[in-house]
């Protein structure tokens, strides 16, 4: 079994049932697609709050708007590389096998695949109250037009 798969069996045990469509369809950003992996109530140390487990296609060149996620978010990338920063800092390339965090509060600012011609596919678990959207958009730090 490989790392990746492990990694994924055991965050999927953590998160467990299945999301609702319009969860689904509230996190899609365009040129991403996503799938839900499962969500679960956290115990009562997070009484209210769930983790959502979803895995993020990019396909060649694909890239995301600037946006913010209800709570922490913790990312793994399965295969591809991914450019990603969060709060206008300058972006980092992720390769396979390397994980993120965003703390809460944050603006995933870079979003993209670093890749012209491979698709890139990562993994994330959110943090977030029932029923709430995974995924708003924001504001790219220091990009006056936004404001």
């Amino acid at each position: 079994m490989e790392r990746r798969d492990v990694l994924q069996a055991g965050v999927a045990v953590i998160v467990g049932a299945a999301m609702p469509r319009r969860a689904l369809a509230a996190q899609a950003r365009p040129g991403t697609t996503s799938r839900p992996l499962g969500a679960h109530p956290l115990g009562a140390a997070f009484a209210g709050f769930q983790g959502t487990m979803l895995e993020v296609t990019y396909p060649p060149g694909a890239e995301s708007a600037a946006h913010q996620h209800p709570g922490p978010t913790f990312g793994y990338v399965v295969r591809g590389k991914i450019r990603w920063a969060i709060n206008g800092e300058p972006a980092k390339v992720l390769e396979a096998g390397q994980s993120f965090f965003e703390p809460m509060g944050s603006v995933h600012s870079t979003s993209a695949n670093a890749s012209e011609t491979e698709p890139a596919v990562i993994s994330v678990v959110i943090l977030g109250k029932p029923g709430e959207a995974l995924s708003k958009p924001a504001a790219k730090p220091g990009d006056d037009a936004a404001r």
